[in-house]
């Protein structure tokens, strides 16, 4: 499966906010309160946190569900199955709401 993003939706990642949260992570601080990418589609306006913001932007039709899976897990030190059943729970809850496409 390679997930795809609705053209739709307008985003742009937050790069002060997004150096922040990944500092706060090297010092091992919370950083899931932050909005590091916001979204924009159909009249509202919404904001990913530092998890979300990465499987984002390895949204692109071209990564498959395995490879961002594969990247999370490295970026955030997490089992390859946590992080594979995370992502996908995270994709569906975006594809629910019309923002991505799951092939498949």
């Amino acid at each position: 499966m390679r997930p795809k993003r609705n053209p739709a939706v307008v985003w742009r990642l937050e790069k002060g906010i997004h150096e922040m949260a990944w500092d706060r992570v090297r010092k091992e601080e919370d950083y899931e309160d932050l909005g590091v990418l916001t979204l924009m589609h159909a009249g509202s306006i919404h904001q990913l946190n530092l998890i979300g913001a990465e499987i984002w932007t390895r949204v692109n039709g071209a990564n498959s569900l395995d490879r961002i899976s594969e990247e999370v897990a490295s970026l955030f030190g997490w089992e390859p199955g946590e992080a594979k059943e995370a992502v996908t729970e995270f994709l569906k809850g975006l594809e629910t709401k019309g923002w991505v496409n799951l092939p498949g």
